[in-house]
């Protein structure tokens, strides 16, 4: 169907930050979508933020809450709830996008949300206080009365039509792709010299939380043959985002317990560095037992880096036969595989030219695409219907 202008509602909770998966969806399909059809784009983000520059076809719309400066989490709720569908009917929007798991429970016009994952419904240690879990009763029954769903897998989807249940159109399912700048790099060795890293090393980017199965990793590198172990470090980037030690295991007492630490290095890498210290590694490793995506190993085989991952939820649909997969919580298999790329010249040689090749088959012109697929579908459905 042809449109003279479409204009979309997008709820930008999370514009200003672009490090974490919702951001850099938002960023991704946002800066193509002008490419894509004529779209207006109003962003409603909190009066609170301070978002990066905007794309020319992207309005911003700021909204206050009566709980700003009372209550964060109460003023998300509010923004969420109130303060988004009331501004998308105000400025005339023809429906609202919610980018991640947080659709209002009423709109006047058609909603679209996005479910980037379903983890604080599927796995237990993420379901958190009462308080989390109501809320998560309330967007779970919202998202039933969401016009449409995207989910960002395959895997996200299933999971979905299982757990909301969904009985309108089927679930798009549109992924999502590595920031272009994630691609090799020339001066990769450079920077990572300049933190005092030094080389070969295995590297992990991610969370710290326990389906991130980071002392797998650790275990699976304290069983590699000593010989190989004492020419190799693991560089793990970040640190753990809560002291709950059932969500967020303490892993230097595992580094000390193996006796490990001199080989281990856990440092802050910022955004600009990350393309560099993924491609001057030897081995990026991803051991994580369940994802709604899973861009860490995407990133890292845009950047040319040979990867391990588990072979479950949604990264068997990322990384395709791109990568080495063991299953999630086996530190033997994993050692075992860890072995096999580090002592096989060829095999790396063979797995990055693989993964840059995998990499390059997603794109967020492709996301895009199939968003305004659905919005198109939708308003013209509604536009039927009057």
């Amino acid at each position: 169907m042809h449109m003279d202008s479409l204009h979309v509602a997008i709820n930008g909770f999370f514009w200003d930050k672009p490090t974490v998966g919702v951001g850099q969806y938002l960023h991704g399909f946002i800066a193509q979508l002008d490419h894509i059809a004529p779209i207006r784009v109003s962003l409603i983000i909190p009066a609170t933020s301070q978002p990066p520059a905007t794309p020319g076809h992207v309005t911003i719309e700021r909204v206050r809450t009566p709980l700003d400066g009372v209550s964060a989490n109460l003023a998300k709720l509010w923004f969420e709830q109130v303060a988004v569908p009331r501004c998308a009917e105000r400025i005339g929007a023809q429906l609202l996008h919610v980018p991640y798991l947080a659709p209002p429970w009423h709109a006047h016009i058609p909603v679209v949300t996005t479910i980037p994952d379903l983890i604080p419904l599927t796995r237990p240690a993420y379901r958190g206080s009462w308080l989390v879990r109501t809320y998560m009763r309330l967007v779970r029954a919202a998202a039933r009365r969401s016009t449409a769903l995207i989910a960002i897998s395959q895997h996200v989807a299933e999971q979905a039509a299982d757990i909301l249940p969904w009985h309108n159109d089927p679930i798009t399912v549109t992924h999502l792709a590595a920031d272009p700048m994630y691609m090799p790099q020339t001066d990769a060795h450079t920077v990572v010299a300049q933190r005092g890293v030094p080389t070969p090393y295995l590297y992990y980017v991610g969370g710290y939380d326990e389906r991130k199965q980071v002392r797998t990793l650790i275990a699976a590198f304290a069983q590699l043959d000593p010989d190989l172990r004492q020419h190799t470090m693991l560089v793990l980037a970040g640190s753990p985002a809560g002291r709950n030690p059932h969500l967020f295991p303490d892993i230097w007492a595992d580094i000390h317990r193996l006796g490990i630490a001199d080989r281990v290095l856990q440092l802050a890498v910022s955004r600009t560095e990350n393309p560099a210290f993924y491609a001057a590694a030897t081995l990026f490793v991803y051991p994580s037992a369940e994802e709604g995506f899973g861009l860490p190993p995407l990133e890292a085989m845009a950047c040319g880096t040979p990867v391990i991952c588990s072979n479950t939820s949604s990264l068997p649909e990322v990384v395709g036969k791109a990568a080495l997969m063991v299953a999630p919580g086996d530190a033997q298999a994993l050692s075992q595989a860890l072995t096999s790329v580090l002592t096989n010249a060829e095999l790396r040689v063979q797995m990055r030219a693989n993964g840059i090749r995998r990499a390059q088959r997603f794109t967020y012109s492709t996301t895009a695409s199939q968003t305004v697929a659905v919005y198109q579908r939708i308003v013209g459905t509604t536009q039927d219907a009057r």
